[in-house]
C-alpha cells in the first residue's frame, strides 16, 4: 500500500488524519505513532508500518458490514441517558467509524446539548426526526453533518428532535411503530453505527427505538428507586423481542452516576449484578464526576472535551469493545473510587 492509495481509503472512509490516526491509537491500545505520521505516510516519506495496514484493512472490512443501531433506553428520566449516548457516539467515532446520533426524545435534550440555538435552525428547515416520522421527509435529507456548521460542534452526524416529536404517540396507524427501522434502511450503508437516545417512558417511541435496533443498553443510576424499575424495562424489551422485533438483544445494564465511597451505591450495583445476571449483563459502571456537568454546561461531549479523565474511562472501554465486536468490559463487586470521584465528592 503506497501513500497514494492511503489517502484515497481514508477519504473513501470519511476519515481525517486526526481521526484515522485516533483509530489507529485505539486499535493498537498505545500511542505507537504520533499524528504527523499519517501525513509522511500519505506523502511516501515514510513507508507504511505493517500493523497500521492491518488496522485499515480491518476498517475497509467493517465498512462492508451491515450498520448497527444500538438503543439506549429506561423509562425513567435522570439516569444518564443522553450523555451515554452522546459519550459512546462520540467514542466510537473515535475509533474510526461513521456515526449517527438519532434523538428521539421529544425533550431533545441531546439535540440542544449539541445544537444549542441552531436547534430551532433544524427544525425551521425541516431537518429533524419529527419531519422524518410525521412528515415523510426522506431520513436523509433530516441528518446534520458534523461539518454542516461552520464550527464543528461534535463529531458524529446526528438527527435532532423537537417538542413536536410528541404527536408520535397519538399517531394510530398499523405498524407505525416499525417506522423508524424503515426509514433506517435507507441509509444503512453509510455508517457503521447508529446509536437512538429514546425518551424516559415507555410510550411509542420506546418501542419505536427497540424495533429499530440491533442491541438495547440501559443505563440505570446506581440509587434503589432506579434500580427497582430494571424489571419492567426489561420485561417490555422481551415483548419486542417475542412481537416485534426477534433480532433485538440486551447489551448490558449500564450503571450511571456510581461513586464507590458509598454504601448505597455498593448495594445498588451488587443487586443489579444478582438480580439481573441471567437476563443482562451488568457493565463497568460509570463513574459520579464533575466532568459530565462541565462539558454538558460548555455544549461539549466529555470523552471531546476532557478524553484523559478517568472519568471518560469506561465509555472509551465500552466504545471499543463495540467496535471491536468483544465482550463488553463488566461491571465487579470491588471497583475503587478514581479521583473523579474524590473531586466530586469534595
Amino acid at each position: 500500500m503506497n501513500g497514494t492509495k492511503l489517502r484515497e481509503i481514508r477519504e473513501d472512509l470519511r476519515l481525517t488524519q486526526k481521526e484515522l490516526h485516533e483509530a489507529i491509537i485505539s486499535a493498537l491500545g498505545e500511542k505507537k505513532y504520533d499524528k504527523t505520521r499519517i501525513s509522511h505516510w500519505e506523502n511516501d516519506r515514510e513507508k507504511i508500518p505493517k500493523d497500521v495496514i492491518q488496522i485499515i484493512n480491518k476498517l475497509i472490512e467493517k465498512r462492508k458490514e451491515q450498520v448497527k443501531v444500538i438503543a439506549f433506553a429506561n423509562q425513567k428520566g435522570g439516569v444518564g441517558k443522553t450523555t451515554s449516548a452522546l459519550n459512546i457516539a462520540a467514542a466510537l467515532k473515535k475509533n474510526g467509524l461513521r456515526v449517527l446520533l438519532i434523538d428521539l426524545d421529544p425533550q431533545a435534550s441531546a439535540s440542544d446539548w449539541i445544537l444549542r440555538e441552531k436547534s430551532l435552525e433544524c427544525w425551521r428547515n425541516g431537518k429533524t426526526i419529527y419531519h422524518a416520522l410525521l412528515k415523510d421527509t426522506p431520513l436523509k435529507e433530516c441528518i446534520i453533518h458534523s461539518n454542516c456548521f461552520e464550527e464543528q460542534l461534535c463529531s458524529f452526524d446526528m438527527i435532532p428532535s423537537h417538542i413536536h416529536l410528541s404527536e408520535a404517540d397519538g399517531r394510530r396507524e398499523p405498524g407505525f411503530e416499525h417506522s423508524l427501522s424503515e426509514a433506517i434502511e435507507h441509509i444503512a450503508n453509510d455508517y457503521d453505527y447508529i446509536i437512538i437516545d429514546a425518551p424516559p417512558n415507555l410510550g411509542l417511541l420506546t418501542y419505536m427505538a427497540l424495533v429499530a435496533a440491533d442491541k438495547v443498553i440501559i443505563p440505570v443510576q446506581t440509587e434503589p428507586p432506579d434500580a427497582m424499575g430494571v424489571a419492567l424495562l426489561l420485561d417490555t424489551v422481551s415483548k419486542v423481542q417475542r412481537r416485534l422485533n426477534s433480532r433485538l438483544r440486551i447489551a448490558g445494564i449500564l450503571p450511571t452516576r456510581y461513586n464507590s465511597r458509598q454504601a448505597v451505591d455498593r448495594e445498588v450495583l451488587y443487586f443489579l449484578i444478582q438480580s439481573v445476571n441471567q437476563k443482562a449483563p451488568v457493565i463497568e459502571p460509570i463513574p459520579d464526576s464533575f466532568v459530565f456537568g462541565n462539558a454538558a454546561y460548555n455544549g461539549k461531549i466529555a470523552i471531546e472535551a476532557s478524553p484523559k479523565t478517568k472519568a471518560v474511562g469506561p465509555y472509551i472501554r465500552l466504545a471499543s469493545a463495540l467496535a471491536q465486536e468483544e465482550p463488553l468490559p463488566l461491571a465487579l463487586l470491588n471497583f475503587v473510587a478514581t479521583e473523579d470521584e474524590d473531586e466530586a465528592s469534595n
